[in-house]
């Protein structure tokens, strides 16, 4: 180390170069030699590394390559792109071939089969899928299906965007219209009630009339009473005045 900067030194005062410049060029100089070998490596690989995914039997294939070879290759949903769980149970129960079916099931997406594999199991699906994979790969028409399979996934996603959004519309218009059959309710009740309030003052109305009947015919009692009580005094006098009579008369009054 102490070699190299008595030499980036020597430059900087033979040449008349600032030292900083020196130093910046010396580690520039090292960065290329050490990112050279990735870089040669990224520019030899082979075209079709880029072919990293594939619509086949109804579901997203993804994988990588390393030293020309396919890797860590699985299935994916279209969807939500999360990673599927194939079903092969049935492979391990019979010996037909047109019975052995793999499923992928999408856990994330409710559960529900999105595609199948008649004739093997797992390992059966996974060798056709590389299979395909090389022959589209020899054929040349890998970058084709890369585009198909980018442009299908985009309208796979827009529909889902759309399918969410109408869930969402649909949902705010039942909330309104139940808001709006509540209101409506409400309304229809009120009317029912502004008829009902008018009968409580002719009820007491009603009660105010039998209390004044009823005040009327305690005074027609009471004059009643009174005139026959006046009656009595008079017919009383009466008596007394026809009984003095014989007594004057006898007195020669």
């Amino acid at each position: 180390m102490e070699k190299i900067m008595d030499l980036l030194n020597r430059i900087s005062t033979l040449y008349a170069i600032p030292q900083w410049i020196v130093n910046s060029g010396a580690i520039a100089i090292c960065i290329i030699l050490v990112a050279s070998p990735f870089v040669a490596r990224f520019l030899m690989r082979p075209k079709y590394y880029k072919f990293r995914e594939m619509l086949l039997f109804k579901v997203l294939w993804r994988w990588k390559y390393k030293k020309g070879d396919i890797i860590a290759l699985w299935c994916y949903c279209p969807k939500c792109r999360a990673m599927l769980f194939c079903d092969d149970e049935n492979c391990r129960t019979t010996d037909v071939l047109q019975d052995k079916i793999t499923f992928f099931v999408c856990n994330e997406c409710g559960g529900n089969e999105l595609g199948r594999v008649v004739g093997g199991d797992r390992r059966y699906a996974l060798s056709l899928v590389r299979r395909d994979i090389w022959r589209h790969i020899k054929d040349g028409t890998y970058n084709e299906v890369a585009k198909a399979t980018k442009e299908a996934l985009e309208l796979l996603q827009h529909l889902e965007e759309e399918r969410k959004a109408q869930e969402l519309h649909d949902t705010t218009q039942e909330t309104s219209t139940l808001q709006e059959a509540m209101s409506t309710e409400s309304l229809s009740e009120e009317p029912i009630l502004e008829k009902e309030t008018p009968q409580e003052p002719l009820n007491n109305a009603d009660e105010h009339a039998n209390e004044l009947l009823t005040t009327e015919e305690a005074s027609h009692s009471n004059d009643d009473a009174s005139l026959s009580l006046q009656e009595a005094q008079n017919n009383e006098q009466q008596e007394n005045v026809e009984e003095a009579k014989p007594e004057a008369e006898r007195h020669g009054v």
